[in-house]
């Protein structure tokens, strides 16, 4: 398979080195300026640039966005500032020293592992360390036990709702005013440590527009879009290597493009597009939030690349002409086969996943029909991984975060309202709508998610 690294990156070297070490051939182009064309979809992309015509089934974009530290006033440090760090564990202040994450955008897990590694550093040489974030992430990158060194060196954790900061020249402190929902606290430390943020330079988004990849108003592409994977992009077979690690980000880039070969679905449901209404008025083109609109110049109409549309509708919507429908599946035949009784459950690794290690042996008498698979965020089971899981199983279950708990914003939500969609599906088809479910748990609440795995295994409904 070939891969095409865009981008002027010092970690194209290890990247490419460590795709071709995975059987991969990898081709980099330094220069993000020189693309000038850019077309196909996963599994066949063709990139025309200064250098030439590239063609390549999976594109990594290594462009870094630039590092910013936006004007907080005082002392206020990145926690990836080495020096600024040292300055504060030098300092030897009384006053709290606030360690602030989720302030610019929702943090990444790693700018979380470092933010715990700093505080523990401070905790351990006795300053007063208060760790302020939004969103609390208790599993995996090692999180789980930082957070248990952390909390015992005498951290002070704080999950807030509402922040405000200002700083007061005159007495060289700021002033951070915190409301967790229930708890209004005031602190006035003289060291601020936070998460940063990127900020967007030219090139990073004549590249992201080029390629045509979604992005929010301050034109990241995936930096507050966590249920989709540090890695993933809205187009499909393009990838991002972000603030993560070249090591990890290469492990999940790879992973991800295979798992992404694995999963291609030509059954799923897809925009068609008659050619008689389309007025070719490109308002399809600008509304798709997956690059799958692709203008043909030569008929003059819109073309739909089935590979890359995901079936969400945006276009049928702000179609002028009417132009746009969208197919449906017609799996009544496949759902309802004989499966044996099988059921297949998606688990969110942070909440699905550990309540359901330890319920397993307790379901003995169902612990053989069961399968499961773990997913980075309960906003990563989608309508084709449950729609997909029902030509095998019987059964399909979503086991995610409860509401509050979810670290990637409304992951859990987003994984039960595509089971509600599947669910509707089915009663429009025919068939039994007792065979998909959204379950919501936690690592306190095992034996909840027992009870309701058993209930829906067994009595078919929650």
């Amino acid at each position: 398979m070939n891969v095409l690294i865009l981008g002027q990156n010092e970690a194209n070297g290890n990247l490419a080195e460590y795709l071709e070490s995975r059987g991969f051939q990898a081709t980099v182009v330094q220069d993000v300026g020189s693309v000038r064309h850019f077309t196909g979809e996963r599994g066949g992309f063709i990139v025309k640039a200064e250098g030439g015509e590239y063609r390549a089934e999976a594109v990594i974009v290594t462009e870094p966005a630039q590092r910013q530290v936006p004007d907080m006033g005082g002392a206020a440090f990145s926690i990836f500032d080495a020096e600024g760090m040292r300055k504060i564990s030098e300092s030897r202040t009384k006053s709290p020293v606030v360690i602030l994450l989720d302030y610019f955008s929702e943090s990444p897990p790693e700018a979380a592992v470092r933010a715990l590694e700093e505080a523990y550093a401070l905790a351990s040489r006795k300053y007063n360390v208060v760790f302020l974030s939004k969103f609390m992430r208790t599993a995996g990158m090692k999180s789980e036990e930082l957070y248990r060194k952390v909390r015992n060196a005498g951290v002070t954790f704080i999950k807030y709702e509402l922040i405000k900061i200002t700083y007061d020249s005159d007495a060289c402190l700021y002033r951070a005013e915190v409301s967790d929902g229930v708890n209004d606290i005031s602190l006035s430390p003289k060291y601020m440590a936070s998460d940063s943020g990127y900020g967007v330079c030219d090139k990073f988004a004549a590249i992201a527009k080029k390629l045509r990849l979604t992005a929010n108003e301050a034109g990241y592409i995936n930096e507050d879009r966590y249920f989709l994977g540090s890695v993933l992009t809205s187009r499909k077979g393009v990838y991002f290597l972000g603030r993560e690690s070249w090591q990890d980000g290469a492990y999940q880039i790879v992973s991800a493009i295979r798992g992404d070969s694995d999963a291609a679905c030509p059954e799923k449901n897809h925009a068609v597009i008659d050619g008689e209404k389309c007025a070719f008025c490109y308002t399809c083109y600008r509304a798709c939030p997956h690059a799958a609109m692709e203008p043909d110049e030569e008929d003059r109409v819109m073309k739909n690349r089935q590979e890359a549309c995901d079936g969400c509708g945006t276009c049928v919507t702000v179609c002028p002409g009417n132009a746009v429908t969208l197919t449906e599946d017609d799996f009544t035949e496949a759902v309802m086969a004989d499966k044996n009784g099988k059921v297949k459950i998606f688990c969110c690794e942070n909440s699905g996943e550990v309540a359901l290690s330890n319920i397993l042996p307790e379901l003995s008498e169902l612990a053989g029909k069961i399968d499961h698979e773990i997913v980075p965020c309960g906003g990563r089971i989608g309508f084709e991984q449950m729609s997909g899981a029902l030509r095998s199983y019987g059964k399909v279950i979503a086991l995610v975060c409860m509401d509050d708990g979810c670290r990637h914003f409304d992951g859990s939500k987003r994984a039960c309202l595509q089971a509600e969609r599947l669910t509707g599906m089915l009663q429009k088809a025919g068939v039994e709508d007792n065979r998909v479910c959204c379950i919501k748990t936690s690592h306190a609440m095992a034996n909840v998610a027992k009870d309701n795995i058993r209930d829906f295994i067994m009595g078919g409904e929650l």
